[in-house]
């Protein structure tokens, strides 16, 4: 609905689209359709809403230049956000040319002529991982690090699809809905069974709509693809763990059913790799896969392998939620970290690992900015040529803290 003034009144709890500057992402209800379920809960942080406010004036057809905004007093109650956060976002919006701040006088709308026409549609193949919901933090984050880039680029519509169950082929009934009317497509890990995404994929391709993915589709893959250093970080753990005298080494991560999950085969070769010519023969290297995530079933996996003779004596745990159920069963049995295991796990949620972790543990830090980043970035430059293929990019990995890994090891490992 509009104000008196003029300005979208915005009901965050019933609009069909989400939009943040130069970003649409399109909802639906389940209800209302047969198509897979959206990301319905997606909540959006103070200075998104204000985004998708003021875009929504800027999308306004007849925008003339100068269309005055109420004051960031007014802006701040409409949104139930605080002042600070108004002014954070007209300043970062005043940086990049939509607005005009006259002190003492108010804030001004500019128009923006818009290159290419009509705004880019991209689809998205949207992550379900078994056992989460569709708002989950690492996906939550991967889309709010879309917003930097459509900030400085071309209008953009993103509809994003996930399946109701995972292993349902009803997502590529969706996705190929979306191809007559999409400019391109992300592929997220997960979100379709590997025969699924390449049908999809090649459909998308052939029609002359770009494909990116989020990790390469394969291990041998080179091209299309942004993914984190997986393997770089593991290879440095498996080479300082044989150097300082560790002889049992576990992964422990999702592989099975789920094997074709890109990033825990390049951590097992990193680790395979640092451990070198000392595996199978001084060194032995396992993988645990849990029925279930979370801290508990790490705990319970765990009693079970120390039942075993000989206990693990270095993990990297790839589920960072597990490491709490796992220092539980390591300490009933007796067991000290780092002194008689070595523990490291994986931060990727947050761009910062919090201080209370690397208080307490050693980490690979990897950040998941760039990878948002760098797939809207690899797209738009692929629509842009014509769908003509890019090299793959693998942002960087790295190790953190120290006090879950024994002196030797951190010496080993540059920490």
């Amino acid at each position: 609905m509009r104000s008196a003034d003029g300005l979208s009144e915005i009901d965050l709890r019933n609009t069909r689209y989400y939009t943040f500057h130069h970003l649409t992402i399109s909802m639906a209800s389940k209800s209302a359709t047969n198509t897979p379920a959206r990301l319905d809960d997606l909540v959006l942080r103070p200075s998104e809403r204000v985004l998708q406010y003021l875009q929504q004036e800027f999308d306004r057809p007849g925008l003339a230049n100068g269309a005055r905004l109420p004051s960031n007093r007014e802006l701040a109650r409409r949104l139930g956000v605080s002042i600070p956060t108004v002014q954070s976002v007209l300043k970062r919006l005043s940086n990049s040319g939509r607005v005009l701040v006259r002190h003492g006088s108010g804030t001004y709308l500019l128009s923006k002529s818009r290159e290419g026409g009509e705004p880019l549609r991209v689809a998205i193949a949207s992550l379900l991982h078994p056992g989460e919901q569709l708002n989950d933090p690492w996906l939550e984050a991967i889309v709010s690090g879309f917003m930097p880039v459509a900030l400085k680029s071309h209008p953009t519509t993103f509809v994003g699809i996930a399946p109701e169950k995972f292993g349902q082929d009803e997502s590529v009934a969706a996705l190929l809905s979306e191809l007559p009317k999409a400019d391109g497509l992300i592929i997220l890990p997960y979100a379709l069974m590997p025969k699924d995404r390449d049908f999809v994929a090649g459909e998308y391709e052939r029609a002359g709509k770009p494909v990116v993915y989020l990790n390469p589709p394969e291990v041998n893959a080179t091209q299309n693809f942004v993914a984190t250093d997986y393997l770089g970080p593991a290879v440095r753990l498996g080479r300082a763990w044989r150097q300082s005298g560790r002889k049992r080494v576990v992964l422990y991560t999702v592989l099975q059913p789920y094997e074709y999950a890109v990033s825990a085969q390049l951590r097992l070769m990193g680790l395979a790799c640092g451990i070198g010519d000392a595996l199978g023969n001084s060194v032995s290297l396992q993988v645990l896969q849990p029925g279930e995530s979370g801290s508990e079933a790490a705990y319970q996996t765990m009693k079970k392998i120390l039942r075993g003779p000989e206990p693990p004596d270095a993990m990297l745990v790839a589920m960072h939620g597990a490491v709490a159920g796992i220092r539980r069963a390591l300490e009933e049995a007796g067991l000290k970290v780092p002194a008689d295991v070595s523990l490291v796990s994986i931060a990727k949620q947050n761009d910062t690992p919090r201080k209370a972790d690397l208080a307490s543990e050693t980490l690979i830090h990897e950040p998941t900015a760039p990878l948002s980043v760098g797939l809207l970035e690899m797209l738009f430059d692929r629509i842009k040529h014509d769908g003509a293929s890019r090299p793959g990019k693998y942002t960087s990995a790295t190790l953190v803290g120290n006090l879950s890994t024994r002196p030797v090891e951190n010496s080993l490992l540059g920490l």
